[in-house]
């Protein structure tokens, strides 16, 4: 966000514009590489503990956005806003405290993984997913300009197939470790990463345009309850992990 607002004011079209003049700062840079440290570490989790159980324990960053972003930002949170970020922590918590273990009959292997991703269920998932989002694009010059959910869920939708990749790639790498074939890291490492790469792109994409348009103290509670919803509709839908 900062290194958005560091861009306003100059040549460079806006990223709400579907400019990418935020390349060019290396603010921007720092915020992506410090997000993608924390990425690594979910990323990491994903091995050992089910999708539904790691995505509600981004609500602290939250509670750290709506702290730091008046000293930062010059973006206040009024009472309104206080009291919906520790419904988000409370509801998060709840999520956490009530979530399932790990069953390796469902997701702790890759071929109950490979299975899943072939089934029905996640083709409509993924179908669904493709069919808001042309909704969205279509119409975009009537929602776009005046309702952030309209980035939020494109972000939103995107990054919860981010998810299941990002589960792939962590049983890829958890079983290659743990066996002696070292194959199966060459054949379907690829097969999840090639598709992980995409997501986050586009994802980043809207979510950059999202924060030159609105305030990050909207930005980041919408996003945090749409991308947690979708994380969770998805797992219990191709993982029964609820």
């Amino acid at each position: 966000k900062l290194g958005l607002l560091r861009l306003r004011g100059s040549t460079s079209i806006p990223a709400a514009d579907g400019g990418f003049g935020y390349l060019q700062d290396w603010v921007w840079w720092t915020g992506l590489i410090t997000m993608g440290i924390g990425e690594a570490s979910n990323f990491a989790a994903y091995a050992f503990a089910p999708a539904a159980l790691v995505t509600p324990l981004g609500a602290l960053s939250i509670l750290v956005s709506a702290v730091l972003a008046p000293k930062f930002l010059n973006e206040k949170l009024n009472i309104l806003g206080k009291i919906g970020c520790m419904l988000c922590i409370l509801g998060s918590s709840i999520i956490v405290i009530h979530a399932p273990k790990e069953d390796d009959k469902k997701t702790g292997n890759l071929e109950t993984l490979n299975q899943v991703m072939k089934s029905k269920s996640c083709l409509a998932l993924q179908g669904t997913s493709m069919i808001g989002i042309k909704f969205l694009q279509f119409h975009r010059a009537s929602l776009w300009e005046k309702n952030v959910a309209v980035y939020i869920f494109i972000c939103s939708s995107i990054g919860s197939l981010s998810v299941i990749c990002c589960k792939g790639l962590s049983l890829c790498i958890r079983e290659s470790m743990s066996s002696q074939e070292r194959s199966v890291l060459n054949k379907q490492f690829f097969l999840f990463l090639i598709p992980l790469v995409i997501c986050i792109v586009v994802q980043m994409n809207y979510l950059n345009k999202a924060l030159d348009s609105f305030s990050s103290n909207l930005v980041n509670p919408v996003l945090y309850i749409f991308f947690t919803s979708f994380v969770i509709l998805a797992s219990s839908i191709l993982f029964q992990e609820l």
